[in-house]
């Protein structure tokens, strides 16, 4: 896309005033009000490249724009803060906003404690959108989690899901439509 200085700039006649002649001094104006508006236009243009362009320093945000044709090296992705629940049962949203991967723990000393869990704030239909769910259970009584939502949990097992040990569960979870319909799929095995 052609910036709007080029057309101020090209329009200066860089070979006037001629030596040697009389000039008129139309040129001068002309040529003048040329460089007067290129830095008009330069100005503008650099402060819409400080105000919006891609900062080293800063987080940028796309605005839902894509970046394609890109190769990605070294990069990470945002873990939420660690979910500490301590009731016997609990319905909790996980927010798809907060990061890509959310840790609970689970530090109830009860029995038999169920917690079911929402995803929030999915990418609009269309867009892939996935996460990881790590639940620890703090102790070998019977604890049963839920998501909650048109959940399709891929492999031999169905919500609720119970557990009797005091180790990590790790569910991935995904959605192309805005939530509408869930797909998980439980990443480890006891």
């Amino acid at each position: 896309m052609p910036s709007t200085l080029t057309i101020y700039s090209s329009q200066i006649d860089i070979n006037y005033p001629q030596v040697g002649k009389d000039n008129d001094t139309q040129g001068f104006r002309d040529n003048f009000y040329n460089i007067q508006a290129s830095f008009l236009v330069a100005g503008l243009e650099i402060s819409n490249l400080i105000d919006y362009g891609v900062k080293l320093e800063n987080d940028n945000d796309f605005n839902n724009n894509k970046i394609q044709n890109a190769v990605l090296k070294n990069t990470a992705q945002v873990a939420a803060p660690t979910l500490v629940i301590n009731t016997g049962t609990s319905y909790n949203n996980i927010n798809f906003e907060s990061g890509h991967y959310h840790k609970v723990s689970i530090s109830f000393t009860g029995t038999n404690t169920y917690h079911s869990f929402n995803v929030t704030n999915w990418p609009n239909s269309g867009k892939y959108g996935n996460l990881f769910l790590q639940v620890t259970p703090n102790n070998v009584s019977t604890t049963t989690f839920n998501i909650t939502g048109n959940v399709t949990l891929l492999g031999p097992n169905n919500f609720p899901r119970a557990y009797n040990q005091v180790k990590p569960v790790v569910y991935e979870i995904w959605s192309i439509d805005n939530g509408s319909n869930i797909y998980v799929l439980e990443l480890t095995s006891y």
